[in-house]
C-alpha cells in the first residue's frame, strides 16, 4: 500500500489538510449512527470466470459525507483530472478535487460552499456540480446546483465558477440571476460564453465570464409538459446556436442568439422497437424521454449522444447552410437483455478516444456497472464486463467520466461498501446496499479481462 504524505497543501491556499490514502484502507467510520439492512456481495472467484474490468481507485474516507457525483469532471491538457463530488446531507457542500497525473495522487481543491460564500448562511447547500466542466486556456468553467429539496428552505440559486489550472484557485464569478440551480452547462468556445439550463424552472441563461453579465434567453421546455424540466444536454455549434433535446419523444430544439428565439426542430427520430410495436408502458416512458451527454465530433461533423429511454447511441447533425437537422440511431450501448423502466435508466457518461466511444451502463437500482465501447469505424460493440476495484468491491453506478490523451478513463463512481471498513450513510444507499464515492481509473487496453464482442450498427 502506498500512502500520500500526512499533510499536503490545499491547492491555491496556505492551508494544510489531511490527505487520503492511495487505494488504501484507513480507520473504519463509526457505524452506530446508521446500519444498512444488507451489504452487496463482493466480486467472487466464480465471477472472475466471466469478463470484467479490474480497476484501481482512490477513496475519500476523509470526506464521509460525500455520496455521489453527476458529470462534473474534465481531464485537462496536462493530464490532470478536475472533478467534484456531491452530497445530499442538507448541511455539507460539494467538494472539488484534482487528480495530479505527475504524482499519481488526489488533492483536495476547495469546498464549494466556501467558494460561494455560503458556509454559515443557513441556506440549502451547493450540493453538486451537475454540469460538465470545460477547459478554456488556464481556466475550467462550471456551475453549481442543489441536490435535493429541503422543507421550508428554498434553494437560493447556483453560481458560475472558474478554476485556475495553474494555481488551483477556484473563483466565484457570480450568482446566477435565475435563482435556480445550474443543472446543465454548455460552453460556446467561439464566443467565450457559458449557457446554463436550470434545474427547477427549466430556463436557458447565457453568462459572459469576461464581463460577468448574464441574461435569461428563454425556456426551451415550455411546451414539453414535463413537471420537472431537467435538460441534461446542451449542444453548441461554431455559429453560436444552442441545441438540446426534451420530451415528448426526444424532441430537438434550437436557440439562435441572432434572433433571440427558441424553436422546435422538425427532426425525424425513429422510435424504439417496443414503442413502434405499441407497448403501452414503453410508449408512456418514451413520451417523457430526452437525451443524455453529447460529444461534438469534428471528423463526422455531428454530436454523439445517448437517447435516455433505451441507451441508444445516436448522432445529431445540426442544420447547416439552410438545410435541415438530421438524427440517426447507431447501436444500443445498454447491457444485453437489460431494458428497465425503473430508476436511472441511463448514465451521464459518454467519452470518445480516437474512434472508440466508451459508456458505463448498469443493471439497475442496487445493481452493478459495466464498461462498454463502440468503435465508429469497425462498427463493433464490446462489453468489457463489470467494473471491480480493490478489495473485490463492485461498482454500482458511474455518473461522470473523462478520458485522457493516453486513453485512460477517469470516473467518479458509486462503489459498494464493505462492512466495517467503508463509510456508511443513510443517504448513500442503492436499494438496501450502502455505497461510497471513489475516483476510479481504467486503462481499457490493460485492465480488461477478456470480453464479448458483437458487430452491427451504422
Amino acid at each position: 500500500m502506498r500512502m500520500l504524505s500526512a499533510l499536503v497543501p490545499v491547492l491555491g491556499t496556505g492551508i494544510l489538510i489531511m490527505a487520503m490514502p492511495l487505494a488504501g484502507i484507513c480507520a473504519a467510520p463509526d457505524p452506530t449512527a446508521f446500519r444498512p439492512p444488507a451489504y452487496h456481495p463482493l466480486f467472487s472467484d466464480q465471477d472472475r470466470e466471466k469478463p470484467y474490468v479490474q480497476a484501481r481507485s482512490f477513496n475519500f474516507y476523509d470526506f464521509p459525507f460525500l455520496d455521489g457525483q453527476w458529470e462534473g469532471i474534465v481531464c485537462d491538457r496536462d493530464g490532470d483530472v478536475w472533478f467534484s463530488i456531491s452530497t445530499h446531507s442538507g448541511t455539507h457542500h460539494a467538494q472539488i478535487f484534482r487528480y495530479n497525473a505527475r504524482q499519481d495522487a488526489v488533492e483536495h481543491v476547495a469546498d464549494i460552499g466556501q467558494v460561494c460564500g455560503e458556509m454559515l448562511t443557513g441556506n440549502p447547500p451547493q450540493d453538486k456540480i451537475h454540469s460538465q466542466m470545460f477547459e478554456a486556456g488556464d481556466l475550467i468553467y462550471c456551475g453549481t446546483c442543489e441536490g435535493h429539496v429541503i422543507a421550508n428552505k428554498p434553494y437560493q440559486g447556483g453560481y458560475w465558477l472558474a478554476i485556475n489550472r495553474q494555481t488551483g484557485v477556484v473563483q466565484n464569478l457570480g450568482k446566477s440571476i435565475t435563482e435556480d440551480g445550474l443543472l446543465c452547462v454548455g460552453y460556446d468556445r467561439a464566443h467565450g460564453l457559458l449557457y446554463g439550463h436550470t434545474n427547477r424552472k427549466g430556463l436557458l441563461t447565457c453568462f459572459d465570464p469576461a464581463t460577468r453579465k448574464e441574461k435569461i434567453v428563454g425556456m426551451p421546455w415550455h411546451d414539453s409538459g414535463a413537471e420537472w424540466p431537467r435538460g441534461l444536454t446542451l449542444m453548441i455549434t461554431a455559429d453560436g446556436k444552442v441545441y438540446g433535446a426534451k420530451p415528448p419523444n426526444c424532441t430537438f430544439w434550437e436557440y439562435d442568439p441572432a434572433t433571440g428565439k427558441i424553436r422546435n426542430l422538425e427532426v425525424k427520430v425513429p422510435p424504439p422497437a417496443d414503442v413502434a410495436a405499441g407497448d403501452k408502458q414503453a410508449i408512456e416512458k418514451y413520451r417523457t424521454s430526452a437525451a443524455h451527454i453529447t460529444l461534438w465530433n469534428e471528423q463526422d461533423q455531428c454530436f454523439y449522444l445517448i437517447r435516455s429511454y433505451d441507451e441508444m447511441l445516436c448522432r445529431f447533425f445540426p442544420p447547416a447552410k439552410g438545410g435541415e437537422a438530421r438524427f440517426e440511431t447507431i447501436a444500443p450501448l445498454g447491457l444485453s437483455g437489460e431494458h428497465r423502466h425503473g430508476n436511472r435508466y441511463a448514465s451521464c457518461t459518454l467519452v470518445i478516444h480516437n474512434r472508440t466511444i466508451y459508456y458505463t451502463p448498469y443493471t439497475g437500482w442496487g445493481g452493478t456497472a459495466n464498461l462498454v465501447a463502440y468503435n465508429l469505424d469497425s462498427k463493433t460493440y464490446k462489453d468489457f464486463g463489470p467494473l471491480v476495484v480493490e478489495g473485490n468491491r463492485r461498482v454500482n453506478e458511474v455518473h461522470s467520466m473523462a478520458v485522457g490523451a493516453d486513453g485512460r478513463l477517469f470516473m467518479v463512481a458509486f462503489v459498494f461498501s464493505i462492512e466495517g471498513v467503508d463509510p456508511v450513510r443513510e443517504n448513500a444507499m442503492r436499494d438496501k446496499y450502502p455505497f461510497h464515492s471513489r475516483l476510479v481509473i481504467v486503462d481499457p487496453g490493460k485492465d480488461q479481462q477478456s470480453g464479448t464482442v458483437r458487430t452491427g450498427g451504422k
